[in-house]
């Protein structure tokens, strides 16, 4: 079965999940598909642009609130309601500069990822003392408030400000997500093994159990997206420390890679199940990493058509991805991540990244 007709059945599930809140990496995925094989369009570009289109004009959304500035209360975690589903907007937004068209506004989707940036994501009110995004809840048998660290929050509190710096002309936002960046790895990588920990409790200095597959698969596409931002204003220092970590994390994940080409739920103990997701998403980073030069091909390569190979066969002629991590909270020890749910349809940014995965593959 061909890279098209995999996207074209995901696409068929993936456009009916619900709410947007959750779906903005689902739908940069879908636009990437898009991109990479046009003659899906017409079939799809209708009805992914009324989901848009409701979700910023029916009233009782997040995007309706956001263009009518009706204040959101601020969310456990700074990605829950309001920090990452602009990214579907953006993804438009670049679609459109490629392929132009009349009946496109691009003022809408300027404006809403603009104003989440700059009054939800950038100015997140919940921090370490050196500025580390945190949250307020971390795992259970723990102390503290505000002072936990999740890796997921890599790509929750950088993800929108990478894209709006690439498609806006926007440095500030770009330095501000490398730097980030720089401060959750400081945080969370476990130079032993190359990975990172799923959360950081700064109360009492403490790790939690598990490295987590998908956490690690948030902070290596986060650190790709933000390299890509970056790179776009010449050489600098925040280039080099965040491709550095990238590299080293790169390394950490090849380390643990399966047989089968897929990585385990966690990623360093072989005996929990092989994960979609984060399979995924390390195949989408590492086809970057390797295209943009960061990464070896002779040593990458070999590695990205395993994943792909792994990948594909949990991917059923239905579309029904398998084997994939519900949403998951930061648990305290493997058989908590062992037991997660595998449901498709309660992983909705997990799905995005196998369309992101399956739009980077060069087959």
């Amino acid at each position: 079965m061909t890279s098209h007709n995999y996207a074209l059945n995901l696409l068929f599930f993936c456009l009916f999940l619900s709410p947007l809140v959750a779906q903005s990496i689902i739908f940069d995925g879908i636009w990437e598909v898009l991109e990479r094989w046009p003659i899906l369009a017409p079939r799809y570009l209708s009805l992914i642009n009324a989901k848009l289109e409701n979700f910023a004009r029916t009233p009782e959304t997040v995007g309706y609130k956001v263009l009518n500035n009706i204040r959101i209360p601020w969310t456990s975690t700074i990605g829950d309601e309001v920090g990452l589903f602009p990214i579907a907007y953006l993804a438009r937004l670049s679609y459109y500069r490629k392929h132009p068209s009349g009946l496109y506004n691009r003022s809408m989707d300027i404006n809403i990822s603009t104003l989440v940036a700059t009054e939800y994501v950038v100015p997140w009110p919940v921090r370490l003392k050196d500025g580390t995004i945190a949250a307020d809840l971390g795992w259970p048998g723990q102390e503290g408030h505000g002072t936990f660290v999740w890796a997921d929050d890599s790509f929750m509190g950088t993800g929108l400000l990478s894209h709006l710096s690439l498609l806006l002309d926007r440095r500030d936002l770009a330095n501000i997500a490398g730097s980030m960046l720089l401060l959750i790895d400081s945080h969370l990588f476990d130079s032993a093994s190359g990975l990172h920990f799923h959360g950081y409790n700064d109360f009492n200095k403490e790790h939690s159990c598990c490295k987590w597959g998908r956490a690690n698969g948030w902070i290596m596409m986060a650190h790709v997206d933000a390299l890509l931002a970056i790179a776009r204003y010449g050489p600098s220092t925040l280039f080099d420390s965040v491709l550095d970590n990238f590299k080293k994390h790169a390394q950490g994940a090849l380390a643990v890679q399966s047989p089968s080409g897929l990585w385990h739920e966690v990623l360093d103990v072989p005996s929990t199940f092989l994960e979609t997701s984060c399979t995924a998403m390390f195949l989408y980073s590492f086809n970057t990493g390797v295209s943009k030069g960061w990464l070896d091909a002779a040593t990458f390569k070999p590695a990205i058509q395993k994943a792909y190979a792994g990948m594909l066969t949990n991917i059923p002629l239905n579309g029904e991805v398998q084997n994939i991590c519900e949403g998951t909270g930061i648990g305290t020890d493997v058989a908590f991540y062992e037991a997660r749910g595998r449901n498709y349809l309660l992983s909705s940014p997990g799905l995005g990244s196998v369309l992101r995965a399956i739009a980077s593959m060069d087959i």
